[in-house]
């Protein structure tokens, strides 16, 4: 590996490397690795005790993916100290799985089991860790299941079509909702049955339902007079087949899983969407982060009444805990591939809803945590909502470009590799496998960018060629 030689000091404080609140309490704090240059050995901590925005770069195979994990297992450690983690608040975490490789940190590494295993445990023995368990859970949409191939334990995940917004309709059947005919259908369907009512061609009334199916929006597409007189058949005929494909998904079978099932505190939810169409995946992503969004800000305002409204009864007061306690944690979403959902000139439903999280959960206790191999590929729109940058090697210009103006920290004032000056792009493209450049915006005694060497995965890192 190459040796770093940078100026000035990484930090004001001795000791161990702490970056990532602005407050510096240190509360909430995950082991990312150690300083890869040259001076004393320090270990490097990422301090979660707030809420933010944070990036992981590098291109296929120096440690991108890795680094998610390793922030994936620190989630999961549970609450109190362990060798990864020191964690208070409760928080749960949900992995936005693009390529379904972090189900394997359901995996204990070990001397012994498949070679795959054996090698990764003797990466983690040498760096002097061991395993532990971990409170992780694996979920798939309901359908998508492969018994035959799955682990055990893998749990479906059901949504309501009653949670789809229009433009998730919209998307899900590849329309313009307000200006195609088959869009404006869809859509008066959808308000029809959830709201309106409507009459059937036999003159029977139909009521609105908050909670609908296919099986009624269908009923609708078949049998409402208006919606029949006002659509062409051609228009009617191309819906009603696409609807009726949708429905005997069973993911959208029954209400949808309460959230609170998926995200709890001190767990990690591993969401696999590798075989999901992208359409649908699209469609379940946006679905998913409006709901944690909103659920959280209510129950963030909740907390808020409690904590500053002196005037609350006794009463009013266990009524608001209870809502908070039946709500969702403070939450972290962590998604691999992101430029697959959030890419430069796309707009999307998940796009919108990612940048959306980005820019407001913080209020509500969210943080998100993001890969890609492709930085130069990321919706600007996020970008700018980063506060931390992990990069890994990254050779191609633009990319490079894209994390070396997106350094959170002070650049160095003088670096040499190998006894050779360079600059921020010559780390970026020296870098070994499993090191990184860290830079950190919240963090007041952090003096510049550093090299960091990403710790060992204590569990299965499923991020290889096979």
């Amino acid at each position: 590996m190459p040796s770093y030689k940078l100026s000035p000091d990484a930090t004001r404080k001795p000791g161990p490397i702490v970056a990532g609140d602005p407050s510096e309490r240190g509360t909430d704090r995950l082991l990312l690795g150690h300083s890869a240059e040259a001076g004393p050995f320090r270990e490097v901590w990422l301090d979660v005790s707030g809420e933010q925005v944070i990036a992981a770069f590098g291109k296929r195979g120096t440690g991108k993916s890795y680094t998610l994990g390793v922030l994936m297992e620190g989630l999961s450690a549970g609450c109190g100290d362990s060798r990864i983690a020191h964690l208070e608040t409760p928080r749960g975490a949900l992995v936005l799985d693009i390529m379904d490789i972090f189900w394997t940190s359901t995996l204990a590494l070990g001397d012994e089991g498949p070679p795959q295993i054996k090698k990764q445990f003797a990466v983690m023995k040498k760096r002097g860790f061991s395993s532990m368990p971990l409170n992780v859970d694996v979920w798939v949409p309901a359908g998508y299941e492969r018994p035959d191939i799955d682990p055990p334990g893998v749990n479906p995940l059901f949504i309501s079509p009653a949670d789809l917004s229009l433009d998730d309709w919209g998307s899900l059947f590849d329309v313009d909702i307000f200006t195609e005919p088959r869009g404006m259908l869809i859509a008066d369907a959808v308000q029809h049955v959830s709201t309106d009512g409507y009459t059937r061609t036999d003159g029977t009334q139909a009521v609105g339902f908050a909670t609908f199916t296919f099986a009624e929006l269908l009923d609708c597409l078949n049998t409402d007079a208006d919606i029949l007189r006002n659509y062409q058949d051609t228009t009617l005929r191309s819906i009603r087949q696409r609807m009726t494909s949708y429905a005997a998904l069973p993911l959208f079978t029954g209400s949808g899983t309460p959230l609170g099932n998926v995200i709890q505190a001190f767990r990690t939810a591993v969401l696999m969407l590798g075989r999901v169409p992208d359409a649908l995946k699209r469609v379940i992503v946006a679905v998913l982060l409006r709901q944690i969004l909103r659920i959280r800000r209510d129950v963030s305002f909740a907390q808020k009444r409690i904590d500053l409204d002196a005037s609350l009864s006794q009463a009013e007061r266990h009524s608001l805990e209870a809502f908070v306690s039946s709500g969702l944690p403070r939450t972290w979403v962590l998604m691999d591939e992101a430029h697959v959902l959030v890419g430069t000139g796309q707009s999307s439903v998940a796009s919108a809803a990612i940048v959306k999280y980005a820019k407001e959960g913080r209020n509500y206790g969210l943080s998100l945590g993001v890969a890609t191999q492709q930085p130069s590929a990321l919706d600007q729109s996020l970008l700018s909502q980063v506060e931390t940058v992990i990069s890994h090697q990254l050779t191609a210009p633009q990319d490079a470009a894209v994390a070396a103006k997106g350094m959170r920290s002070p650049a160095p004032t003088q670096i040499q590799i190998d006894g050779e000056t360079a600059d921020v792009d010559g780390v970026l493209r020296r870098l070994s496998q499993g090191e990184a450049l860290f830079s950190c915006g919240n963090a007041p005694s952090l003096q510049r960018s550093c090299v960091i060497a990403v710790r060992p995965r204590i569990t299965a890192h499923g991020g290889y060629e096979a």
